[in-house]
């Protein structure tokens, strides 16, 4: 039983619900009646509300985000129906902004927008404690301190303040031993983004909060010492504060052990000497970069106020790929104001000639409240209604074009990014004058061929890729063949493919005591 129930949605289990452990953390006197419950998204929102209504709480607090909003609102709706005298409360990034326009925002007795690790636990302190004293009055702004109004259609909206992150609790020992073992563990050093990048939600929190280090370190050696070694850190930007990122990878390849994989977001021109000799020795595989270039066309890049070095960028790619033992996710996006097809294939054969492991294909994604949402009128952006909010059609691309990018995506993905296929893939475009176009023509040809994008398992897909490279690229049978052994292989897989017993192709080793042990993501772009 508890009075108060935070139900939060992941999009899948191996995720955990960074900002609900963040409240949890912080309920106070409150927290040992407060519970943590996890669904993923494929849970039916009548079953959500039967294991929360068996906790019997007074309070429910549910996080809306992007991706779970259409099973958050439903589970609302099923919940207040059921159970209307229950106090709903929502936050989140998703309902922090045109809060009153959503169909959720209905359901709720409260919003929260912005950070909630101080006004979540207020609220609910005044709220029961009114329970307590029998008064239905709701509190007023003074009692929980903050921004408070009344909307005309349903609950009060708390404007919250950014959170001192000097003053609030760390989330890290809420992550039980089950998440260490089998999920991903969230963490952060600094909130906020100095940068102004429309697409972005970080463009409207400016200043760069860190936490402090006094209690920051020891959250994380805890963490090593109970067994986790995969951290992803959210922070916006890890390394605009040069000697705090290197405190932080200090620490951690000092304490380095077999299978650590830190992960960080960074800007790709501020990568000094400094900064370069510490990535550098750290061991490969232990750092993994997510490098947001978005765009190569300078005018696009100024339009959407993002600050874009193209000549620093390329070298500092050029070397981390050179000099270092990082595993680059690089981004682009498909769909910004004033980018076209021509331009967003000029940028993505220039990203890919820079070799980074992995290409996010992105596309753009109206999130509420960003300014991205000014450039619509002039540049006829018409934007999905439901979530998550993807850009259908441009004045420059079309809806069957921006269709074409997206399975793109979708099979690159499958390919080249997911690391199975690396010996194969570069096939696609060999001797071509533009990837772009070569494994466009792949991905038409896989869309008419299957009318899918998923359900394509290891063994199919390679026969596909067979098909397509031999048939349709016209490129050796043997060749083919051998790159696609050599990759099925990789995979620890103990068996050959029926399509290519023909070819008599040999094993390359023993791999019977690793069957059926897959290989991470990153280590496949090691071999």
């Amino acid at each position: 039983m508890a009075d108060i129930v935070l139900a939060a949605f992941n999009a899948r289990y191996a995720h955990t619900a960074f900002g609900a452990r963040y409240l949890l953390a912080n309920m106070g006197e409150l927290k040992a009646k407060t519970r943590l419950i996890e669904f993923d998204l494929q849970i039916q929102p009548r079953t959500a509300v039967e294991k929360i209504l068996q906790l019997n709480p007074e309070i429910v607090g549910i996080g809306c985000t992007i991706w779970n909003i259409e099973l958050a609102t439903k589970t609302a709706a099923i919940l207040k129906a059921v159970q209307p005298e229950i106090t709903l409360i929502l936050g989140g990034p998703e309902i922090s902004h045109e809060t009153e326009q959503q169909e959720i925002f209905q359901y709720a007795d409260f919003v929260i927008c912005g950070e909630g690790e101080t006004e979540f636990p207020k609220l609910c302190v005044n709220l029961l404690n009114r329970k307590a004293a029998k008064t239905t009055k709701p509190p007023s702004s003074s009692e929980i301190n903050c921004s408070l109004r009344t909307s005309r259609l349903s609950g009060q909206i708390i404007n919250a303040i950014p959170a001192d992150v000097s003053e609030i609790e760390l989330p890290y020992d809420e992550y039980s031993d089950e998440d260490i073992k089998h999920r991903a563990i969230y963490v952060e050093a600094s909130r906020g983004c100095p940068f102004r990048c429309e697409y972005c939600m970080s463009s409207l929190d400016p200043k760069v909060r860190y936490f402090p280090e006094e209690k920051l370190f020891p959250s994380f050696q805890n963490l090593l010492d109970r067994g986790a070694r995969i951290f992803k850190f959210v922070d916006r930007t890890f390394n605009i504060d040069i000697p705090f990122a290197l405190k932080v990878l200090t620490f951690f390849r000092e304490r380095y052990e077999p299978g650590m994989m830190l992960h960080f977001e960074v800007i790709p021109d501020n990568l000094p000497e400094a900064l370069f000799d510490a990535v550098k020795a750290c061991p490969p595989g232990m750092l993994q970069f997510e490098i947001g270039i978005q765009t190569f066309s300078e005018e696009t890049a100024r339009r959407i106020n993002r600050p874009l070095n193209i000549a620093k960028i390329e070298t500092n790619l050029r070397r981390l790929r050179a000099e270092t033992g990082v595993h680059i996710h690089s981004d682009l996006i498909a769909g910004l104001p004033g980018e076209d097809l021509a331009s967003f294939e000029i940028g993505f054969n220039r990203l890919l000639a820079l070799n980074p492991q992995e290409i996010q294909l992105g596309i753009l994604k109206r999130l509420r409240g960003a300014p991205i949402d000014r450039h619509t009128d002039e540049w006829n952006m018409v934007y999905s209604p439901h979530s998550p909010y993807e850009i259908l059609s441009t004045s420059l691309i079309p809806f069957d074009e921006m269709q074409r990018i997206q399975r793109f995506a979708r099979y690159w993905n499958l390919t080249v990014n997911s690391g199975q296929f690396i010996e194969t893939s570069p096939l696609f475009w060999q001797n071509a004058a533009s990837p772009f176009s070569a494994f466009m023509r792949f991905s038409d040809w896989l869309y008419a061929k299957t009318d899918t994008t998923g359900n394509l398992h290891m063994v199919r897909l390679a026969k596909l890729l067979f098909e397509f490279l031999t048939e349709e690229k016209g490129l050796d049978e043997k060749a083919a063949a051998q790159a696609l052994w050599n990759d099925y292989q990789r995979g620890n897989r103990p068996d050959v493919p029926g399509f290519l017993k023909k070819f008599g192709l040999q094993k390359q080793g023993d791999t019977t005591d690793s069957v059926n042990v897959p290989l991470p993501r990153q280590s496949r772009h090691l071999k």
